[in-house]
């Protein structure tokens, strides 16, 4: 991630998932709204209505006289306003709102509407490498394997809101039925990694909120970095997640580390992109060409 010069904006558009936050999503966005207004800028809110609604909101954006987008959400919301975008580096900010915000810890983003209005006006902004999983964008993780097999679990099962309870029960069936993936991870630069069970492609080191990846792992890069997992037992992942919550996971035997401009995973496993199931390996992932401009405050 690098610096761009401040542009403080005149005209914002709010994009709000009224349920995130159990609700609070909708109370927050109306008072970010209110909190612009008061600075002067022109503020308009947008609730979603159904899955899908976000993108196509940010997409008819395009063609709109707005400075700057705004998500209200989750992580998932972030990553469906960054999809709807015909432009991915036109600024936008982000008032968290849900489960983990692993965005918002990674940038050190306000959850207070007044902070997060300050920031806004400022018009400073990080820019930060976009990932692509096949067409779709993601700026915190692909996750192919075990952890998309959690995912999709969660997208079976979820009803209403989402919270971090809701979790166990989708990581309590992935472990009761173990899946055992056999995947191909072939890069750019032409290695070969073989019967692997995950394939974890991140451009951040916090995972879920909890879970800290390797030092290795450099946000400010403009490379993906791969962990490929050859990981069987529950028992060996488990040990491995609680090494992330101690912040002790190492490249070893159970997992390497590769930075990379972009790679193929092969063979058939559920993957997820910043927290949502997305569908099916085979994939293709590789770096956009634009970089995002996210808006942050002053302290980050």
């Amino acid at each position: 991630m690098s610096e761009s010069p401040a542009k403080p904006p005149r005209r914002v558009l709010v994009i709000a998932n009224p349920i995130s936050g159990g609700g609070r999503g909708k109370v927050r966005a109306a008072q970010l709204a209110d909190a612009l207004r008061a600075r002067g800028l022109t503020a308009e809110c947008h609730f979603t209505t159904a899955a899908g609604d976000a993108g196509a909101r940010a997409r008819a954006a395009a063609d709109e006289d707005w400075q700057t987008l705004v998500a209200v959400g989750g992580d998932g919301t972030v990553n469906e306003v960054l999809n709807g975008m015909p432009d991915p580096s036109r600024p936008l900010a982000v008032l968290p709102v849900g489960t983990a915000n692993v965005l918002a810890l990674e940038l050190g983003l306000p959850k207070d509407p007044q902070a997060a209005a300050a920031a806004i006006a400022a018009g400073r902004c990080r820019s930060m490498t976009i990932g692509v999983a096949d067409d779709r964008r993601f700026l915190l993780f692909c996750g192919v394997g075990v952890d998309g097999a959690v995912v999709h679990r969660l997208h079976q099962v979820r009803t209403g809101t989402l919270g971090k309870h809701k979790w166990l029960g989708p990581i309590l069936h992935t472990v009761r039925n173990w899946p055992r993936f056999s995947l191909r991870a072939t890069f750019a630069d032409g290695r070969v990694l073989d019967d692997l069970s995950s394939v974890l492609v991140t451009r951040v080191r916090n995972y879920g909120g909890v879970i800290q990846l390797p030092r290795a792992v450099d946000p400010d890069s403009d490379q993906l970095y791969a962990l490929c997992f050859r990981i069987r037992s529950r028992t060996a992942w488990c040990w491995q997640g609680a090494r992330g919550l101690l912040r002790q996971m190492r490249p070893g035997r159970a997992f390497e580390l590769i930075a990379t401009t972009g790679l193929r995973v092969d063979g058939t496993a559920p993957y997820q992109l910043d927290g949502d199931h997305a569908g099916t390996s085979p994939l293709t992932i590789r770096c956009e060409a634009v970089k995002a401009n996210l808006v942050v405050p002053e302290s980050s």
